[in-house]
């Protein structure tokens, strides 16, 4: 893009990294200087660059979203079974006349 006043025809175009300018003989031979120097300095080899196992171990997958064990069918609260009961299942058992079996979701909703 020769024009700085004339924007690009893309969104991508305009958001795309500019091309690195080439480098000269000189720059080149300094730049691998450097990265040498980096290299002896933290003791990384050419080995360690094309061999896998020496690169950090990914994150670990996030934990999936406990599944719901029972909802009250009006008020929408729900439980996933972990922990003490909340009160509003207790009410729902004990005061409202509700069964187990009327507060469990259908199979297979995740929580949200």
């Amino acid at each position: 893009m020769s024009d700085p006043d004339r924007l690009p025809d893309t969104a991508e175009a305009l958001f795309a990294p500019p091309e690195p300018a080439p480098l000269s003989r000189r720059e080149r031979a300094a730049v691998i200087a450097r990265i040498e120097a980096l290299m002896e300095y933290w003791g990384i080899t050419t080995d360690d660059l094309a061999d896998e196992a020496a690169l950090p171990a990914a994150p670990p997958a996030p934990a999936q979203p406990a599944v719901i064990k029972y909802r009250h069918p009006v008020s929408g609260d729900t439980w996933d079974g972990q922990g003490a009961h909340p009160d509003w299942l207790r009410k729902a058992l004990l005061q409202e006349g509700y069964r187990v079996d009327e507060l469990r979701p259908p199979p297979a909703e995740p929580a949200p």
